[in-house]
C-alpha cells in the first residue's frame, strides 16, 4: 500500500468521525473499512489510524483500564 491509498483511508475515516459522534474504537474504524470495501483492513491498521487522527489533533483519547477509545475533538461524544 502506498501513502497516497494511507491518506485516502484516513480521510475515509476523519470523514466518518465528523459525520458520526460517539466512541471510535479499532472494532468500529474495521467495520467502516469493510463497509467502504478497504482492501484487507488490519486491527493494526485501525489502531494507527486513530492514533494519526489523535496527533492531528482531529480526535481524544480515552483510556480506562483494559479499554480505550477515541472521541471528536470538540467534545461530541
Amino acid at each position: 500500500m502506498n501513502a497516497l491509498d494511507e491518506t485516502k483511508r484516513r480521510l475515509l475515516l476523519a470523514g466518518a468521525v465528523a459525520e458520526q459522534p460517539g466512541e471510535w474504537t479499532t472494532r468500529r474504524v474495521m467495520r467502516l473499512y469493510r463497509a467502504a470495501d478497504w482492501p484487507a483492513p488490519m486491527t493494526r491498521t485501525a489502531r494507527r489510524d486513530l492514533a494519526r487522527l489523535h496527533r492531528d489533533g482531529l480526535l481524544a483519547l480515552h483510556e480506562t483500564p483494559g479499554r480505550r477509545y477515541y472521541t471528536r475533538k470538540d467534545g461530541v461524544r
